[in-house]
């Protein structure tokens, strides 16, 4: 007898009729992380939702009892994997032919680096807040193929940035690889502006959406971007191993397979790859963690609702925000009026990764981030689950972390007249 993995049935919106607090309340239950600590760190990993676990162990066991390949098993997870495509497509503004299943955001980003025909003295842009998993791959082409990498100094991120990068294109210029969100300052870059300055330059847009996936809205059509590689483990609530890459239907000309699994040949050199993206599908995918994100994502569509999460998202992003300026002691690295749910800061004197693990000492799970040519600083990520009130202890942690700070480096005169 076959047997075939369905998709997850959709949670019911039991929170209909509920206040916002009420819906919280419901929703945080599901997600029993969130009670372990202060959980501000969605920008490394977000808390795993019970629809997940369950559709992970149960896809596990159903693997275990009945084994891995028997007949219904392979076509399944082609079905499977159509179905998550759809999913992805409706949520990021996208066709379903446009959708490639992924391990990681640096997967993506590195399918697409090394699937461009390079040329000794081409170009490609970036800027100084990236993350190495973009930094790595353009190093790579760079010193594989004599590309030339541009790290642009754009500050937190905060300015013109489309003005910045126009004025350092060249006509070598083929790709303008960045962040949508700043990993390490929280800005959110304006895509559709560049999207068009670098199309009218006859270049490629090469789009790093780890912090960008599930904290603010995406419609990739509407953006015009050429490639965007996002993550299933942050703010999608996922496993990790899972992931997307989106390739605009007219920029896969320019964006040869890397590693194809399956295609026509004939064994002599020719291949033609699948019609659509998932031509740049790299390896086989862990069936049980799939279906955990699918499960993920129509929770996070259905029960939570994107619009919601990302409304709630921003505004706890500016309630962070005001309460860490608020601290004496404290300099804000991110541009209040251009972030969603990261923010960035500094405590002059300590280093971010004290600052990090101090705060977990008191229950406020933050992370840092220090990799040049970024700055270093200490972030918190706000997630729909936080309450107000977590926004304001963390706030409070962080000014108990900045008086002890300044008691301990602090020189007082002693009693008998001596200096100390």
């Amino acid at each position: 007898m076959a047997t075939t993995i369905d998709a997850p049935v959709p949670s019911p919106a039991h929170h209909a009729g509920m206040d916002d607090r009420e819906k919280l309340a419901h929703l945080r239950a599901q997600l029993p992380a969130v009670d372990r600590t202060g959980y501000f760190n969605a920008g490394t990993n977000g808390p795993l939702p019970k629809v997940a676990l369950d559709a992970l162990i149960a896809a596990a066991h159903t693997e275990y009892d009945a084994g891995r390949i028997i007949p219904g098993v392979y076509e399944g997870g082609w079905t499977r994997n159509r179905r998550i495509r759809v999913l992805l497509a409706e949520m990021l503004g996208a066709d379903p032919s446009e959708i490639a299943l992924t391990h990681s955001t640096s997967e993506g980003i590195g399918t697409v680096l090394s699937g461009i025909d390079w040329q000794r003295g081409d170009e490609v842009m970036t800027t100084t807040l990236e993350h190495p998993g973009l930094f790595g791959p353009l190093s790579q082409i760079s010193h594989r193929y004599g590309v030339k990498i541009r790290i642009i100094d754009i500050g937190d991120g905060g300015g013109d940035v489309t003005a910045i990068l126009e004025a350092a294109m060249s006509p070598r210029t083929r790709v303008v690889a960045l962040s949508h969100v700043m990993w390490s300052s929280g800005a959110v870059a304006p895509l559709r502006e560049i999207a068009a300055l670098v199309r009218a330059r006859h270049a490629l847009t090469l789009i790093d959406a780890a912090q960008s996936a599930g904290q603010i809205p995406i419609d990739l059509h509407d953006l015009g971007i050429d490639a965007y590689a996002i993550p299933g483990q942050k703010w999608l609530c996922g496993p990790e191993a899972t992931g997307a890459l989106y390739v605009r239907a007219s920029a896969m000309a320019d964006i040869q397979p890397t590693h194809p699994r399956y295609a026509q040949t004939d064994g002599t050199g020719y291949i033609m790859p699948f019609a659509g993206a998932n031509r740049f599908e790299i390896g086989e995918f862990f069936g049980p963690a799939i279906l955990a994100q699918e499960a993920a994502l129509t929770w996070l569509r259905d029960e939570v609702g994107l619009d919601w999460a990302y409304a709630r998202v921003h505004a706890l992003g500016q309630r962070c925000w005001d309460a860490l300026d608020a601290i004496d002691g404290v300099t804000m690295a991110s541009p209040k009026d251009k972030i969603a749910g990261l923010v960035c800061f500094q405590i002059p004197g300590m280093a971010p990764p004290d600052i990090a693990a101090k705060l977990y000492e008191r229950g406020e799970t933050i992370r840092y981030v220090a990799y040049p040519p970024g700055p270093a600083v200490a972030r918190v990520s706000t997630g729909w689950w936080n309450s107000e009130e977590e926004i304001d202890r963390l706030a409070e942690g962080v000014r108990a972390v900045v008086e002890d700070h300044r008691r301990a480096t602090t020189h007082t005169e002693p009693t008998d007249g001596t200096t100390s």
